[in-house]
């Protein structure tokens, strides 16, 4: 026996007026993330992650409203095709640019995450070596240096 999905939603897009609204709205939605990825992008990569960070509620709402809309788009592609072909296939055009910048977006953020992360662990190395002691141990050795770094690293995030 052969079971087949059917999709039983209602479809949103039943006139050319309701797909030209949509793809107008996820352009938009589209342009702004990416207004809102480039900001974010150029802070980082100026050091400035507190400016940056102060984006992330914006940014997530942003990218919420793109998604809901993208998704509704993608559901209802062949429609959008049929009903405004031109407005659909500059929009499709437009989403693979989009997805670029969202690359670059994400590779910068990762590199910054990175950078951070090898920062605080270079410190609590370092920290860590600063607690060994640097004495002699029993029969003239030194303490074999300790495998672990540091058991705790605090930072002033008040500047």
């Amino acid at each position: 026996m052969s079971l087949a999905l059917h999709d039983t939603r209602p479809r949103l897009v039943t006139s050319p007026e309701i797909a030209g609204k949509l793809v107008e709205k996820l352009g938009n939605a589209m342009e702004d993330l990416l207004l809102l990825l480039r900001e974010e992008t150029a802070l980082v990569k100026a050091g400035k992650l507190r400016q940056a960070g102060e984006l992330a509620m914006d940014k997530e709402e942003k990218a919420a409203l793109y998604t809901r809309l993208m998704l509704a788009a993608r559901d209802e592609i062949d429609t959008l095709k049929a009903y405004v072909p031109a407005e659909t296939a500059a929009l499709l055009k437009r989403h693979e640019l989009f997805r670029a910048e969202v690359q670059i977006n994400l590779a910068v953020l990762d590199t910054a995450r990175d950078v951070a992360e090898d920062i605080l662990r270079t410190v609590a190395t370092e920290v860590g070596r600063a607690e060994t002691p640097a004495v002699y141990g029993r029969g003239g050795q030194t303490p074999a240096p300790r495998a672990m770094s540091a058991t705790g690293v605090a930072v002033n995030r008040s500047f």
